[in-house]
């Protein structure tokens, strides 16, 4: 039988065991539902983020085309807007079922792996941001380029 003192033991012990020391990282990408009727919209997107200053300035189109192709990729891209921004809008893109993440793989792994700060660190600890009230309205506009307006 078990003693209150072993519950107790086993779980502290767990909770140990959960810190976690680098977050995860996957080469996975998103899949832009309308990649292969409208990938110019993904397109629209990234040049927005470059006028807003929300990506960096050098990051190349390809790169950014990539995040939403589906298939493996390293790319990096810098974001230089303010964090919950960039979290705001994966989780309208993805709840508005725009974007799709590959089976077994979280958006925020996705996200966290992609998309660096401007010190060139990944971002942690994402899906705990609010939304950003002020940008509210604007990143709701932007995620609405990926919507071909057909379902």
């Amino acid at each position: 039988s078990i003693t209150i003192s072993d519950v107790h033991t086993t779980h502290r012990s767990s909770a140990c065991s959960r810190k976690r020391i680098a977050p995860r990282v996957t080469n996975a990408t998103f899949t832009y539902r309308w990649l292969t009727t409208a990938p110019h919209r993904i397109t629209n997107l990234y040049q927005y983020l470059l006028r807003a200053k929300w990506i960096a300035s050098d990051t190349p189109p390809d790169d950014f085309l990539a995040i939403f192709s589906g298939e493996v990729t390293n790319c990096k891209i810098r974001w230089t807007g303010k964090k919950t921004y960039l979290v705001y809008l994966f989780r309208l893109l993805t709840d508005k079922k725009y974007i799709s993440t590959p089976k077994g793989i979280g958006r925020w792994m996705i996200v966290g792996s992609h998309f660096i700060d401007t010190h060139n660190r990944l971002f942690t600890l994402l899906n705990s941001q609010r939304i950003p009230v002020k940008a509210q309205q604007t990143i709701e506009q932007l995620s609405e380029l990926l919507n071909t307006g057909h379902f």
